[in-house]
């Protein structure tokens, strides 16, 4: 059993890795159908486009970066405990539990948060 299971392992590693030579094939010939005639660009090898996809992954998402970083941004958006939350985001949850008056005493803002 542990044998089949060590091959659909290695068939999806292969899938995987063909699945990225295919995507640079088809970015090469989107490339070359479109930019020379459209902006006078340049005609792509194929090395050249597998090249340019590389370079702009390390650009737009930088290297070693997996789902466990642990930026600012990150935390704010998995909604830890220890990221401050704004006092927009306060008050739009206390609306959502019907913690909040429907109006301030001047009838033009909400009331005060109410804290649990």
């Amino acid at each position: 059993m542990k044998a089949r299971s060590g091959f659909k392992y290695a068939g999806f590693g292969l899938l995987g890795i063909a699945a990225v030579f295919g995507f640079a094939l088809v970015v090469m010939w989107l490339w070359n159908a479109l930019v020379p005639e459209l902006f006078n660009g340049p005609v792509l090898s194929y090395w050249q486009t597998f090249g340019l996809l590389i370079l702009s992954k390390i650009i737009f998402s930088g290297i070693g970066r997996g789902p466990g970083d642990r930026s600012s941004h990150a935390r704010k958006y998995r909604h830890e405990e220890d990221f401050p939350k704004s006092r927009w985001r306060m008050k739009f949850d206390a609306k959502m539990n019907g913690k909040v008056e429907k109006d301030g005493p001047d009838g033009k803002e909400e009331g005060p948060v109410v804290s649990e």
